[in-house]
């Protein structure tokens, strides 16, 4: 019975050390393995640890491990608790700081097990890790990636119902709340409330809710009623079975670059009203001077007509003179005759007495003709000489009249010039303005 109950014992504890040593190597094989003897030095390295850290075999046997640890790790609490563990011959586990062959450091996820003889005397101590050195380092350049997205950026998250979960500072800051008097509030005690009451805006979160991302600008109410914009997005968040869960808005307040938007807007809306009146004015600029230019040329041309008239009349007068001239003539002749008739009545006596009397009328007769000749030469003298001003005064102001002529052809020419000018003013401003409406 005795040696029943030995056997049996003897085959459980082969069975026990089989089922050990198979656990044993498994964890050789896949993690990296550290025996050390009471003093801390290494006695055994597997080829996993040996190929992650980089060292060859015999640079890590009989070292002391400490001698691996980084100087920056020595300072943190958690080697103090390994080397007090140790110390106490306890099982301890963390994440330690180890430097590669490289000089690199390796974070490795470790578990420290004394291994004790069946009187309690420590026999070595066995270290089992796994690298974590890119999962430690991925996760800190994402953590490093968040917090400097939350310094910079206005961050807020809703459940999938629009109720706000929680808020960094400076959404809490840039809207002028508290986290309390927000938290578990619905999204449109952020909105006016036409917008918060529209078809756009339940269509909004249902887009969110199906996984839709939404980026844009929003016009927002803070905590004091005061208009805040922000340029955001929403973005929906899965769990790591793929269900949405929540919605993070990331946002930076652009308030102040939207109003200086605005008033640029503005500007551009007055200097586009400007320059389209200044585009009239210059086509009824533009229509004035045509309009002179066309009086001017009918001006110089009865101008002309008056002063080719004026020179017709001109040379009727010289006409009229030669005329004159000869009718004087004829009255001098015909006093010349009458007194002659005079003489030889004379000579006649009575019998010439009535012919004498004759010949004086028809000499006073020749001597009033030749004198209202004279005169006549004398008005018709004047009055070409007055024509004769005329003419040339006319000549004159024909002459300024068609120099004003090309002068407003000129300023005609510019005023169109302006207008030209104008209407791609009002092109340009109309389009500027249009893009910031936009």
């Amino acid at each position: 019975m005795f040696n029943k109950n030995l056997k049996r014992e003897l085959a459980e504890l082969r069975e026990d050390a089989a089922i050990n040593q198979q656990i044993k190597n498994s964890l050789y094989r896949e993690m990296m393995v550290l025996e050390l003897d009471p003093q801390g030095r290494i006695q055994h390295a597997n080829e996993l640890f040996i190929s992650e850290m980089g060292y060859r075999r015999e640079d890590l046997m009989g070292r002391p491990l400490d001698g691996f640890f980084s100087q920056q790790f020595r300072s943190e609490p958690n080697y103090s608790r390994l080397k007090t563990a140790m110390q106490r011959a306890e099982h301890v586990s963390g994440a330690y700081r180890l430097v590669r062959a490289d000089g690199q450091e390796a974070w490795l996820r470790s578990i420290w097990q004394p291994i004790k003889g069946s009187d309690g005397t420590l026999h070595h101590f066995t270290l089992c890790a796994t690298n974590l050195t890119r999962t430690i380092e991925t996760s800190r350049e994402h953590e490093s990636v968040i917090n400097a997205l939350l310094r910079s950026t206005a961050v807020i998250e809703f459940d999938l119902g629009g109720h706000v979960i929680t808020a960094n500072q400076r959404f809490l800051d840039g809207m002028g709340y508290r986290l309390e008097q927000i938290k578990g509030k619905h999204h449109r005690m952020f909105c006016e409330r036409e917008e918060a009451e529209s078809a756009a805006y339940r269509d909004f979160w249902a887009s969110l809710n199906r996984g839709e991302y939404i980026a844009d600008r929003f016009k927002r109410i803070d905590a004091h009623g005061r208009t805040v914009w922000l340029e955001a997005s929403y973005n929906p968040v899965h769990d790591a079975y793929g269900k949405l869960y929540k919605v993070i808005k990331f946002a930076t307040v652009i308030t102040d670059q939207v109003n200086r938007e605005l008033a640029v807007a503005e500007a551009a809306t007055i200097a586009y009203d400007t320059s389209h009146h200044t585009d009239l004015s210059a086509q009824r600029g533009a229509q004035v001077v045509q309009q002179t230019v066309d009086v001017m040329h009918r001006i110089a041309q009865q101008m002309q007509e008056a002063s080719d008239g004026i020179e017709a009349l001109d040379k009727q007068s010289q006409l009229i003179s030669a005329i004159l001239k000869t009718i004087s003539g004829i009255a001098d002749q015909t006093n010349l005759l009458a007194l002659n008739a005079a003489i030889e009545a004379a000579r006649a006596g009575d019998q010439g007495r009535g012919f004498a009397v004759v010949a004086d009328e028809v000499r006073q007769l020749a001597a009033r003709t030749s004198k209202a000749a004279e005169e006549i030469v004398g008005v018709v003298q004047k009055n070409q000489d007055l024509a004769q001003a005329a003419v040339h005064s006319m000549s004159s102001s024909r002459d300024q009249a068609e120099q004003g002529l090309e002068f407003a052809n000129q300023a005609g020419a510019v005023i169109v010039e302006i207008q030209d000018g104008a209407q791609r003013v009002v092109s340009a401003v109309g389009q500027f303005a249009s893009q910031l409406k936009n």
